[in-house]
């Protein structure tokens, strides 16, 4: 465990695991419970039900029969919200200090007791339906499931986390009872509170009290993926974008327990983090080929995604990509120079330290680590520690890992033709 002694990790008997993150100089508390659940849990025939799910909950509960009960922290000056992604599920808030226990008590009924009305069901599936729709113009969020699709296929890596639409018109309220009743556990769940904590014991009885009486089970998991890849892949979804494409160009990562994940994280920000970039300076500054590039990268339990993301002209589509691909061969064999990776370093150090003052990132930075490496849950100091650790050696060893010819993947989402489709995959290698 990490170097902040005043951070408590612990499991209740049922499995239902526990973070409390004492932070000084602020006056709110950040409230969350996490479940480890997510489309990556779901197959074909219900993709869509874990977003469903985190909608429906706020219908009703046990203790709060209407929309309006489950709202009701927003009264007392909380910021309240939800979430769903590939491998997670969460409900939270950020509540004034003194009412810490009012938060717990809404989002342990969100996770816990949902009704699922069934006269909210139709209407929920009508808003979801809606949100599919917005979905779809918008291309910057359309190539990034695009691109899960290309690396992962029939995976349900490969699935939307919002869903397929047919799916979502044919789910029950039976399916979401069930659903919830099979991955809404102790063993998949963690309790987070990050803040002004100043009652520790009462927190820690009202807890056990709340959540310690739940059944132990551990939940269904998610199938196991083959993550070797022997040649490029490309898929692109035509679409009429103004005479624009927006591309995703990608390798497979490191996972998030992978101890090259740190070095991984200095070059991801020396190529294409801020202004300052490589792939900013070369591809925007320098060459003006699109307004938006970044580099960034997703760490699953398993599995990694090192990914740079374009938006560009169809008549620059071409130059684009072979650009990138340029910046990605020079890292590969040309190390940094000291004053780069001691800028790089900087600018992650700079965001992390910004997160620190925020009690939903240290909610959040905590109860991701639970979830998907409880063996090494490492506080801010450690994890800054890793980073300034990292050496020249270390991030061009990640280049050379990472940039493979036969782990491309490339998604594009605009008006490309089968004849550009064919001309692209040509210049895939690096």
């Amino acid at each position: 465990m990490a170097k902040n002694s005043t951070l408590d990790l612990y499991q209740l008997d049922n499995g239902l695991r526990v973070v409390l993150v004492p932070m000084q100089g602020v006056q709110s508390v950040a409230v969350g419970v996490f479940v480890k659940t997510g489309s990556r849990y779901e197959t074909a025939k219900d993709n869509g039900i874990s977003h469903f799910v985190e909608h429906m909950v706020f219908k009703a509960t046990k203790k709060l029969p209407t929309a309006k009960d489950t709202s009701r922290l927003e009264g007392l000056g909380a910021i309240q919200n939800a979430w769903t992604d590939v491998g997670a599920t969460a409900y939270w808030c950020k509540i004034p200090a003194d009412k810490w226990r009012d938060g717990l008590e809404v989002v342990k009924e969100l996770a816990l007791y949902p009704l699922f009305p069934q006269k909210d069901l139709d209407i929920e599936r009508g808003v979801i339906l809606e949100e599919m729709k917005r979905r779809e113009d918008r291309p910057d969020e359309l190539v990034q499931e695009l691109l899960m699709k290309v690396m992962y296929g029939a995976n349900p890596l490969g699935l939307a986390t919002l869903g397929d639409p047919e799916v979502i018109k044919g789910i029950t309220r039976n399916d979401f009872v069930d659903y919830h009743r099979r991955q809404y556990v102790p063993g998949r769940m963690v309790v987070v509170l990050a803040g002004r904590l100043e009652k520790i014991s009462e927190i820690k009885s009202q807890i056990a009290a709340w959540f310690g009486s739940l059944p132990a089970k551990d939940g269904e998991e998610f199938p196991h993926i083959d993550d070797t890849q022997a040649k490029p892949a490309l898929q692109v979804l035509p679409k009429k974008l103004a005479n624009q494409a927006h591309l995703c160009l990608s390798f497979r990562g490191f996972n998030a327990s992978d101890p090259r994940r740190f070095a991984s994280t200095i070059l991801t920000t020396h190529l294409g983090q801020g202004l300052s970039s490589r792939f900013f300076l070369e591809l925007r500054e320098k060459r003006g080929l699109c307004y938006a590039v970044r580099a960034d990268e997703d760490r699953l339990e398993d599995v990694g995604i090192w990914n740079v993301y374009i938006g560009t002209g169809m008549s620059t589509l071409k130059e684009a990509i072979e650009a990138t691909l340029k910046e990605l061969t020079r890292a590969k064999n040309k190390s940094l120079t000291k004053a780069e990776l001691g800028q790089a370093k900087q600018k992650v150090r700079g965001p992390v330290l910004f997160t620190m003052e925020n009690p939903i990132y240290q909610m959040e930075f905590y109860a991701r680590q639970v979830l998907d490496r409880p063996q090494e849950v490492l506080d801010y100091d450690t994890l800054l520690d890793r980073v300034m650790g990292v050496t020249v050696q270390e991030v061009q060893e990640s280049a050379q890992t990472l940039f493979q010819t036969e782990k491309i993947n490339l998604a594009v989402v605009g008006p490309v033709d089968k004849a550009q489709e064919k001309q692209l995959l040509k210049l895939l290698q690096v």
